[in-house]
């Protein structure tokens, strides 16, 4: 029953980490997986955590918990993973469908290029992938069977018009007139 009430939760953002909301003085992530509830990692991208890498939300609470209750036992980094994948189908409830690499689910898998320092020396993949690998080190992404990313770049879109269409934008502006809120700079920047 437990269970059921909390579906769907998804407990942990790094932005939480960034504005400093409490998640590991108040948040109890190691006591709720405990409890079997369904946990999985996500961030909120620009909005808060500046990040959509999923392997930085893997370390943050691989390591954060360790850290704050002083037990290298919590989150080991196969759970870690495990939040990210088979927890974050199951919050959704969609662990039917998705989740792991099995007959008759979607044929979602992301392969990392392993020839970079963070992958070296490769003795256990799974702790390269959540204590050391970056997003940057995706080579393919394949989205229910289509390719997504190829090379570290996406095939959907022209990732170069995007990224020169953002930067012409002045989002300084556009925030201060939507919001009336200014973000100041606390560094000199000349």
């Amino acid at each position: 029953m437990l269970k059921s009430f909390f579906q769907p939760l998804v407990a942990w953002y790094l932005g939480a980490l960034k504005t400093g909301y409490g998640a590991t003085a108040i948040g109890r992530y190691p006591e709720m997986i405990g409890e079997g509830l369904p946990v999985s990692l996500g961030s909120d991208g620009p909005n808060c955590a500046n990040s959509f890498d999923m392997t930085r939300s893997m370390h943050a609470v691989a390591t954060v918990y360790k850290d704050r209750y002083r037990d290298v036992s919590l989150v080991p980094a196969e759970r870690a993973l495990e939040l990210a994948t088979l927890g974050g189908a199951d919050s959704i409830n969609l662990a039917d469908e998705l989740g792991s690499i099995q007959a008759g689910k979607k044929a979602d898998i992301t392969l990392f290029e392993t020839r970079c320092p963070e992958w070296l020396p490769l003795i256990n993949p799974v702790t390269n992938l959540v204590y050391s690998a970056r997003g940057s080190s995706v080579h393919t992404v394949i989205v229910d069977g289509r390719v997504v990313v190829e090379s570290g770049r996406c095939t959907l879109i022209d990732e170069d018009e995007l990224y020169d269409e953002v930067r012409r934008v002045d989002w300084a502006a556009r925030i201060l007139a939507r919001t009336g809120l200014v973000s100041p700079s606390r560094w000199p920047v000349i």
